[in-house]
């Protein structure tokens, strides 16, 4: 141990300065070594801070993505039930058509229903598609008998126009009888005897002339009269008399059968199942 004299004093003020010094020397150290850390945990939290910001916008391009995808999906299922809805009104109305025009007519209605259909497919989902698809194949069968039907019901129309307006059971005006029983035989033609046929459309041909129902022939030219070219095409139809009862029933009568609204019915159910179940059910 130093002793007390100068030169102990002198020493002791060297051990302090040296402990002083080393006191210093680690305290930079570990000075260093927090702020060494320091820049460490500032990068890490710069690295997990872009990390979180780049999740966050994948998040929200996803979320953009799909909102673009239902908006386009419920443009979409809108533009088809439109182009479906306008296709079956077409039929119910096709008898309203020049008859030259009605198959173009129907021809332009049903492409519009293809197209919407189309762009269907390609959005999805599968269970929405598939009521989509049953929709088109309903509207497939109608156009399948639309224009002959509505060469049957505009015969039939203008036939009951030339009915006799007063009592018809005492009624002895060979053209109102004519009318009427052309009238009864067309309606009734699906039922009648294939071997009968032949001479019965003779029979049938000859009332409706008899009847006053032609332009030309005592009928007047309005939208009740019959042309030539309306005979010989209701004329060709009934030598080919298939699936009369649709052709010749009336409107109220054919719409349940056909399918269309019941079909057009669960496509509609199958998009409110899928939207209420967040866009998961059937989804393609």
């Amino acid at each position: 141990m130093p002793g007390d004299g100068p030169a102990g004093r002198h020493a002791a003020r060297v051990g302090v300065q040296d402990v002083h010094t080393a006191c210093t020397a680690l305290g930079a150290v570990f000075s260093g070594v927090a702020a060494l850390a320091a820049v460490v945990v500032a990068r890490r939290q710069t690295t997990f801070g872009r990390l979180v910001a780049l999740e966050s916008v994948r998040s929200q391009a996803a979320v953009e993505r799909e909102l673009r995808l239902e908006a386009q999906r419920c443009e979409a299922w809108t533009a088809f039930l439109r182009a479906s809805d306008a296709f079956a009104d077409a039929v119910w109305r096709l008898g309203e058509v020049e008859p030259q025009s009605r198959a173009e007519a129907l021809r332009a209605r049903s492409e519009t229903l293809t197209q919407a259909c189309s762009g269907l497919r390609v959005l999805g989902p599968d269970g929405v598609v598939q009521h989509a698809e049953a929709v088109r194949e309903r509207c497939s069968r109608m156009e399948r008998y639309a224009v002959r039907r509505a060469v049957v019901r505009s015969a039939l129309h203008a036939l009951m126009r030339r009915w006799c307006p007063g009592n018809a059971e005492h009624c002895e005006d060979d053209a109102h009888i004519c009318a009427w029983l052309a009238y009864e035989m067309l309606e009734g033609w699906g039922d009648r005897d294939e071997d009968d046929r032949p001479d019965d459309l003779d029979f049938l041909e000859y009332l409706i002339r008899e009847s006053g129902v032609l332009t030309g022939n005592g009928a007047p030219t309005d939208s009740d009269a019959l042309t030539e070219e309306d005979l010989q095409r209701l004329l060709a139809v009934a030598r080919t008399p298939v699936s009369w009862n649709l052709l010749s029933a009336e409107d109220h009568w054919v719409r349940p059968r056909t399918g269309f609204y019941e079909e057009r019915g669960a496509f509609i159910t199958s998009i409110r199942d899928f939207l209420a179940d967040g866009g998961r059910a059937g989804a393609g």
